[in-house]
């Protein structure tokens, strides 16, 4: 008996071309996602340029973001300074009450003391300063948003407890009036720092926003390639099982000899 080994079927031969061509396809691909093909081979995926308009906006907000903090800072600092004010004006009240009852020696202690809390005062007023600016009295204005929307305040200066000349220990009505002064600025200063927190929080969300949106637009030439990646990948699994099944059908004739 003798045997006839018949060729590849039609459908396994023509299965090569088309295997070696969805390789070929999902190769190129992958290496478009990957980027990292040279030149004379296949070229990566081309880069997306997101909408002009929206770079601009994100350059804005972050632009905004730094002076807004920037700010934040500034009022910060005056808070620190008025906190510091208070605490000496209140000093200063418990030691000219002390003196109305003092006499003598401890008298003139008392005014030594008193002379240094108001300089100590008049220097917080005075030397207060953030990044080398001086604070108290010195506008501070933030971009607060995207489209060019600015706030400007000015941290309220602190005044001498006592102006005389030569300069006098101050009395209990002047240093309580001090305190009294300091404190009303430190309110203001503290609702003008609150609004500039809340303008960057909102400028903090915005900005993750307009980068999410322009991640989004760079991805596109991505997500395009792993398309086509999948259909390769989808597209080569059929025409392998088809090949496989008319190997196996000569492989099988082969066993028969």
């Amino acid at each position: 008996m003798s045997f006839e080994i018949a060729a590849i079927g039609a459908n396994g031969v023509n299965t090569r071309p088309d295997i070696a061509l969805l390789q070929a396809n999902a190769t190129n691909a992958l290496a478009k996602i990957s980027g990292e093909v040279k030149a004379a081979q296949a070229a990566p995926v081309a880069p997306t340029n997101p909408p002009v308009g929206l770079v601009s906006s994100l350059a804005a907000t972050q632009t905004a973001i730094t002076s807004t903090q920037n700010a934040v800072n500034v009022l910060q600092t005056a808070d620190s300074a008025y906190t510091n004010g208070v605490a000496l004006a209140q000093q200063g009240v418990a030691l000219a009450t002390d003196r109305l009852a003092a006499s003598g020696d401890s008298a003139a202690a008392i005014d030594s003391q008193l002379l240094a809390v108001q300089a100590g005062i008049d220097s917080i007023g005075a030397n207060t300063t953030f990044g080398g600016v001086p604070v108290l009295g010195n506008s501070v204005t933030a971009a607060v948003g995207s489209n060019g929307a600015s706030i400007t305040v000015t941290p309220a200066s602190i005044g001498p407890v006592n102006s005389g000349t030569p300069v006098q220990p101050g009395s209990i009505a002047e240093f309580q009036a001090a305190a009294v002064a300091i404190t009303n600025s430190q309110s203001v200063n503290a609702g003008n720092l609150n609004s500039m927190q809340n303008s960057l929080q909102v400028l903090e969300s915005t900005v993750v926003n307009q980068q999410a949106a322009i991640g989004q637009a760079l991805d596109v030439g991505v997500v395009k390639e792993m398309m086509n990646l999948t259909s390769a990948s989808i597209g080569a699994d059929p025409a392998a099982a088809l090949q496989a099944q008319a190997m196996q059908m000569s492989d099988a004739v082969f066993k028969l000899l």
